[in-house]
């Protein structure tokens, strides 16, 4: 089984974006992400736990934490720029996805995933009560 997950970073921000990769106190340059450019992450999901530090390149102050815990959670994270404070857009992984998600309504995964539910319920329900 593949345990690796890729993670889009969108630098949706009017600067360059400098990734870091450690912990709060010791962070190595990871990679640029260029105004309008995007990094694809690729990690292990059984890997040790690690933190991503995102700075702007001309403001340090700027900056967000992205874990990856994230990264095994969300396929894309969309940083985008908010008066002169970061904001993050995280769009979760299809599995996350719920029936009730406005994304996935009226298609043949929403049919799959509503199946899945009621029959397991229905199994729940005679379980208990039977």
């Amino acid at each position: 089984m593949d345990t690796k997950v890729t993670t889009v970073i969108v630098n949706d921000t009017n600067h360059g974006l400098t990734m870091k990769v450690g912990n709060r106190n010791c962070y190595a340059r990871l990679t640029s992400v260029k105004k309008g450019g995007q990094y694809k992450m690729q990690i292990d999901v059984n890997w040790t736990y690690q933190e991503f530090l995102v700075q702007d390149k001309s403001n340090h102050a700027n900056q967000l934490f992205i874990n990856s815990d994230d990264c095994c959670d969300y396929e894309r994270i969309t940083i985008k720029e908010v008066d002169g404070k970061f904001d993050v857009q995280r769009d979760l992984r299809k599995q996350f996805l719920t029936s009730c998600d406005p994304a996935i309504k009226g298609t043949s995964a929403s049919e799959e995933i509503c199946g899945t539910i009621r029959s397991w319920k229905l199994w729940l329900y005679k379980f208990i009560y039977v």
